[in-house]
């Protein structure tokens, strides 16, 4: 199954190294997602690049989150062997495996 959702990456900083979180968010509903951990921009990018989103959006994000600032992509399609594959699962796609 596929699911059309948002991808977002939160940037804080933890012992003065910054952290970014990346989460998928299916659009189906609010449910909670998990969310990956990255330390170095480079990390986070080739991350992106690998659920083929395309390089200039990936580049657009990075920019955002070198400020300091939140961004996220709409309208992306993982499927879900990527999203249990990278991680990234969430209530609902969890319990569409469990059922």
């Amino acid at each position: 199954m596929k699911y059309q959702g948002t991808i977002g990456v939160h940037a804080t900083v933890s012992e003065d190294t910054p952290v970014f979180d990346v989460f998928f968010a299916p659009n189906m509903n609010k449910s909670e997602c998990n969310s990956r951990r990255f330390r170095e921009l480079q990390e986070l990018g080739e991350f992106l690049e690998s659920l083929e989103v395309k390089h200039e959006v990936v580049t657009r994000m990075l920019d955002e989150v070198r400020k300091g600032r939140s961004a996220s992509i709409e309208n992306i399609v993982l499927s879900d062997e990527v999203i249990f594959d990278e991680g990234l699962d969430s209530t609902i796609t969890l319990n569409r495996r469990i059922n």
